[in-house]
């Protein structure tokens, strides 16, 4: 439950209506924000339910309807999704305090969004705690954190009219988790797109991948717990 939870805040930063496609594989969301900054990519594989019967379908949903239902429900409680046709989404909890929800869908619209189709040369993969750390850090001078790696660390830093920062991992520090670059790379990003997703997913993950190339889109893949599979795509500060 606690990765739904995690998800849906992160949805509620990008978009006030998700759209979801629904099948047998399981329950898909893929979105942009309105300024097309940045992209989201979730699946919640059939794996990850206790039971999932669907033929090939979309609902959406107003994010802040489904997040004040998901508030109310507990990590032990279970929680159970019917979709009707008549456009409501019924929403049973059962567990310590069994209760009953019926939300109104909105109409669908377009879910064919691609990814971004770019090339990576440099990864990085730290714990979320220690991501988040180092972004709030950067982020009480900066607005933007820019990530310069190279074979022996990686180095975030940011700079604003207070002065600059830097936070250094050297290889072969125990937080630095992989380091994988095989030149020099440089690209800067929005720390409001970037730190929120962190803060967001991070806690429900259990490793995030940085993933880049100079001046190209980052990609943030998230280690879950289980199955879910979990992508964020964010364009890059072009000066």
């Amino acid at each position: 439950m606690g990765e739904w939870k995690a998800v849906l805040n992160a949805i509620g930063d990008l978009v006030e209506e998700a759209m979801f496609i629904c099948n047998s594989d399981g329950i898909t969301f893929r979105g942009m924000d309105p300024s097309h900054v940045a992209l989201l990519d979730v699946t919640f594989p059939t794996s990850s339910f206790e039971e999932l019967e669907s033929r090939t379908s979309f609902f959406g949903i107003r994010v802040d309807d489904f997040k004040t239902v998901m508030n109310t429900v507990s990590n032990e409680d279970v929680m159970e999704l019917v979709i009707n046709d008549q456009g409501i989404m019924k929403i049973s909890i059962t567990g310590t305090l069994p209760s009953e929800y019926n939300i109104r869908l909105v109409e669908r619209t377009e879910v064919n969004t691609p990814i971004p189709k770019t090339e990576y040369i440099a990864k990085v993969s730290l714990e979320p705690d220690i991501l988040n750390r180092i972004l709030s850090n950067i982020e009480k001078i900066s607005e933007y954190v820019t990530i310069e790696c190279n074979p022996n660390g990686v180095e975030f830093s940011g700079k604003g009219d207070v002065g600059d920062a830097k936070i250094n991992l050297e290889r072969g520090n125990p937080e630095l988790k992989d380091l994988s670059s095989v030149e020099t790379s440089s690209a800067a990003y929005s720390l409001e797109y970037m730190a929120k997703i962190i803060r967001d997913i991070g806690r429900a993950s259990k490793k995030v991948n940085l993933e880049y190339a100079t001046r190209n889109p980052i990609h943030i893949g998230f280690e879950m717990p289980s199955m879910v599979r979990v992508e964020y795509y964010l364009a890059p500060r072009i000066e």
